[in-house]
């Protein structure tokens, strides 16, 4: 099937501008319009009738949802960098970007409700999926897609958690690691997913894994005082945190504890943020590529919204192990 990017690149045309013309939209210069309508005559364009129900309502603008632990939350620097890939794709198509709140008075459903009355196209999702208002809008009618979203209510976006989890474990093992202390984040699908690689890369090896401890995400200060109590007892060689604020808080817990890093502990995190690359020594980390990611929900966003695209996929990123000197080797 012919679809509006098919048209785009063969045109020359933006995506968004292909969608305004073939519907007619106001905004085209009169000459574009013609040109585009012309090569979608001699592709076969043939627009679809879900598709073209949906883009009669079309406001041309995106709701973005931060939903995390019960709150309206933006202090997760990741998060922000997948958000302006997002922006930047969006925009290119001609999209705004609303901010979604609860609202005053919204009551129930109230994301539910804040979207209808901003005539919102769509909605990306940051967030707590378990959450009632949460799920409410994932239940809607309204186009959602989701980072680090595994289920079967909306179509999600995420990194190859369990792969990338097991091969910096194998790589720390193969080091002379064996006391490799795991601090996860809160329980979800991304926590599993790592818990499995980093349990599997033991079993790889055939060795005795140490522990993986509950912390939380992006909570350098929780972090802190977790790598305080832990250290002491269980004497790791190495630790892996789980994000690169949340490293912040740990390594300056080692310090605390009169220890050198990598010299008497080696450290990883996750993400590859800007954070991972103001610490000294430098942050081993998965470095999750924002880019590929925000560029991903922005394409779904919009061919859900566009072509009646109704499918819950899960679309997984390639992420990449980047060892740095924060670890070493001690074999």
């Amino acid at each position: 099937m012919i679809t509006i990017y098919d048209i785009a690149q063969k045109s020359g045309f933006a995506a968004g501008t292909v969608s305004k013309a073939l519907n007619n939209y106001y905004g085209v210069n009169p000459e574009t319009r013609q040109k585009i309508l012309d090569v979608a005559r001699q592709m076969g364009y043939t627009p679809n009738a879900n598709a073209r129900a949906l883009k009669a309502k079309h406001s041309h603008n995106l709701g973005v949802l931060f939903y995390l632990r019960d709150s309206l939350d933006l202090s997760q620097h990741f998060l922000i960098e997948i958000l302006n890939e997002f922006k930047r794709v969006t925009e290119a198509h001609d999209y705004d970007i609303t901010m979604l709140s609860k609202g005053k008075d919204l009551g129930a459903q109230a994301f539910v409700k804040h979207c209808r009355i901003r005539q919102l196209d769509g909605v990306l999702i940051f967030g707590d999926y378990g959450s009632d208002l949460v799920q409410e809008l994932m239940t809607s009618e309204i186009p959602c897609a989701g980072f680090d979203y595994l289920g079967d209510l909306i179509a999600g976006v995420t990194s190859d958690n369990y792969e990338k989890t097991k091969e910096l474990v194998l790589k720390l093992i193969q080091m002379g690691h064996e006391r490799i202390l795991f601090l996860t984040g809160e329980d979800n699908f991304v926590t599993e997913e790592r818990k499995r690689g980093y349990a599997d890369a033991f079993r790889q090896a055939g060795k005795e894994r140490l522990a993986c401890v509950r912390t939380c995400y992006s909570n350098p200060d929780f972090c802190n005082e977790t790598t305080l109590k832990l250290y002491p007892a269980l004497r790791p060689t190495a630790i892996l945190f789980p994000d690169d604020f949340s490293a912040i808080g740990g390594m300056n817990a080692l310090r605390q504890l009169g220890l050198s890093i990598p010299g008497d502990v080696s450290v990883a995190s996750f993400d590859g943020s800007i954070f991972s690359q103001l610490t000294t020594p430098r942050l081993t980390c998965v470095y999750q590529d924002v880019k590929k990611i925000g560029t991903a929900l922005a394409e779904k966003l919009i061919r859900m919204i566009e072509e009646g695209d109704d499918s819950k996929e899960l679309i997984t990123v390639e992420a990449e192990v980047r060892m740095t000197e924060s670890c070493r080797s001690i074999s």
